[in-house]
Order: structure tokens, then C-alpha cells, then sequence
């Protein structure tokens, strides 16, 4: 049960923090997506099928707080949940630099994804979207990459403690 309620209680935390502190008018443009950073850990770290309903309904409360209709993070977060399930075997991941390329390539594929998305669905709407590729997804993906190799310590800490069997945490053998 451990394994389910907290990334969900934790999914919700970031959801909120993103949407409520890291959207402040001098920190808006660099927003880091620390759900982004969320999804990609729990790529490479749980289990297919029930990180990827817990990464669908993270997507889904994103378009509910962000008031999008078309579902377009309830599409990519599983989306890049399951590349990442894919590569997690097949690339390092445990220096700071390696994480944060990590995060910075999935951040700009998912700008770009989310991009070709909105130009597929509502083409005459929108016609300036591909500007915003460089003054907003890539200085959030940077923000982003940054961020993440902190969080992803944080977060492997944390799953090693909660996770951990009894008699081989701290002062165990």
C-alpha cells in the first residue's frame, strides 16, 4: 500500500507547488516541472503497469489545473514514463550530469511533443506556437534538467528508507 499512496501523496505535493509557488511572476518563465522530474523517476524506478496508471492520473489533474481540454498531459507523461522504462537499463543514471541530460532530453521532447499535439488539433488557432519552443519549453527545460539531479537524490533517499527492509536501514546490517 506503501508503494501506491506515496508517490501519489507526493505527485499531489508537487502538483501543487508547481501551480501555486512556482508560478510567481519573477520564477514564471523558468518554472522547473518537478512532475516532469516525478514521472521520469518513477520510470526508472517502479513497477509498468501501476506507475504508469499513477503517471496517467498525475497527467490528468496537470490538465485539470491547467485548465486544458484536450488531455494533452494525461497523453504525454505516460507517454514519457514508459521511454523512460524503456532506456532505464540502457543508460547510466547516477551522476549528476547523465540525470540531468537525462531530464533535459525528455523535457524538450515532451515541449515538442505538446507542441505538435496543439498545431494538430487546433491548427488555425494557434500560429505562433513554435517561438514558444525557445522562450518558454527550452528555459523550463534547463530549469528543469538542473533541478532534477537534487530531486532524483531526494527521491531515491527517500524510497530507500521508506522501502527498506526492517533490520537493514540506518544502524542495520
Amino acid at each position: 500500500m506503501k508503494r501506491i499512496l506515496i508517490p501519489v501523496f507526493l505527485g499531489v505535493l508537487f502538483l501543487t507547488l508547481q501551480t501555486t509557488w512556482l508560478a510567481l511572476p519573477f520564477i514564471r518563465w523558468i518554472r522547473p516541472d518537478i512532475v516532469l522530474v516525478l514521472t521520469l523517476y518513477l520510470g526508472i524506478s517502479s513497477p509498468p503497469i501501476s506507475g504508469g496508471v499513477l503517471v496517467f492520473f498525475l497527467g490528468y489533474l496537470m490538465d485539470l489545473f491547467s485548465g486544458n481540454g484536450f488531455g494533452l498531459y494525461a497523453f504525454s507523461r505516460p507517454f514519457l514514463f514508459y521511454c523512460a522504462q524503456l532506456l532505464k537499463d540502457r543508460i547510466y543514471l547516477e551522476s549528476f550530469p547523465s540525470r540531468s541530460l537525462f531530464v533535459f532530453l525528455f523535457a524538450l521532447a515532451e515541449g515538442l511533443t505538446l507542441l505538435i499535439l496543439l498545431k494538430a488539433l487546433n491548427p488555425e488557432h494557434l500560429p505562433n506556437l513554435y517561438p514558444l519552443f525557445f522562450t518558454v519549453f527550452l528555459p523550463q527545460s534547463l530549469s528543469t534538467a538542473l533541478l532534477s539531479s537534487v530531486l532524483f537524490s531526494l527521491l531515491k533517499k527517500g524510497s530507500s528508507l521508506l522501502y527498506a527492509e526492517p533490520g537493514t536501514g540506518i544502524g542495520g546490517k
